[in-house]
């Protein structure tokens, strides 16, 4: 699975680098010397595609923490808020054909964690470290393919998918009552014991929809994270006996972009590079 990803993401890499390039002298059209009622007639006018843009953006939300735990845990979700931070994404057309591929990244602020659940049946609850309850910040940078389909002028669907990195920067643990007061658990409260992890990496995902009002777009994605870095050292506790717990988290944000460079037509940038070579084809054509 994770060779998979890694391909997949690698071949949009690629695709990135080799994306065709659009010739500004090929969407302007020139009249001829006599202009007729039949020739008028006969011109057709298309929408244009969109361009290639660039675009930047800041977005807020909140997630939810669950877990994966081998061995086995009851668990709750828990929430934590505000998640926020920025990306930059790049549209572009892959192999001059398929004009709704992107690329995105950025960094947020986000969180990880778990919440062990008290058995209905026994009433008994799991702890680590003393601990029922464990709450992680986490800074982290994405990189990411984005996938969009324009439905309309105002309107489109998105889809993204790649990696992520980040750094578990603070804990905070709550007691079971009957570790509550044991100066051994207390003093781990708020910091990290040596078999705990501090990096975080893994697979983050997300889908959603967009609004378009150029040059400002506004999305609301739902995204979710499989983390591929235990909690903690899997043999800490033994040698031949290993212990897993991965993050598994869902998030709901909301975002708002703008157009770097306009996603119909030209830039002033543009345009007076095109007049340029234009006036420059003129001269070379006088005798």
């Amino acid at each position: 699975m994770r060779r998979a990803i890694a391909l997949i993401s690698a071949l949009l890499c690629f695709c990135w680098i080799s994306r065709a390039q659009v010739n500004l002298e090929e969407e302007f059209f020139s009249l001829p010397d006599s202009v007729t009622n039949s020739y008028l007639d006969s011109v057709k006018v298309s929408i244009a595609a969109p361009n290639d843009y660039w675009m930047i953006g800041v977005f807020g939300g909140a997630s939810a923490q669950y877990g994966y735990f081998n061995p086995d845990r009851y668990l709750l979700w828990q929430f934590q808020y505000p998640v926020y931070g920025f990306s930059v994404v790049r549209h572009f057309t892959m192999f001059g054909i398929f004009p709704n591929m992107g690329m995105e990244f950025g960094a947020q602020m986000n969180y990880e964690g778990y919440e062990f659940k008290r058995s209905s049946e026994t009433g008994y609850r799991f702890t680590e470290s003393g601990a029922y309850k464990a709450m992680m910040t986490v800074p982290e940078v994405f990189f990411l393919s984005h996938f969009h389909i324009d439905m309309g002028e105002h309107f489109k669907l998105m889809a993204k998918v790649g990696l992520y990195g980040g750094y578990r920067l603070k804990i905070h643990r709550i007691l079971d009552e009957d570790y509550a007061g044991v100066e051994e658990y207390e003093k781990y409260v708020d910091a990290f014991r040596d078999y705990d992890r501090r990096l975080s990496y893994g697979v983050e995902g997300g889908v959603g929809f967009g609004l378009m009002f150029n040059p400002f777009e506004f999305h609301l994605m739902v995204t979710g994270k499989w983390g591929w870095s235990s909690f903690w050292q899997p043999d800490y506790v033994s040698p031949y006996y290993y212990r897993f717990a991965y993050p598994l988290d869902a998030g709901l944000t909301f975002g708002v972009y703008y157009q770097l460079t306009p996603r119909y037509g030209h830039t002033r940038a543009q345009l007076k590079k095109l007049a340029r070579k234009m006036m420059a084809d003129q001269q070379q054509q006088k005798p």
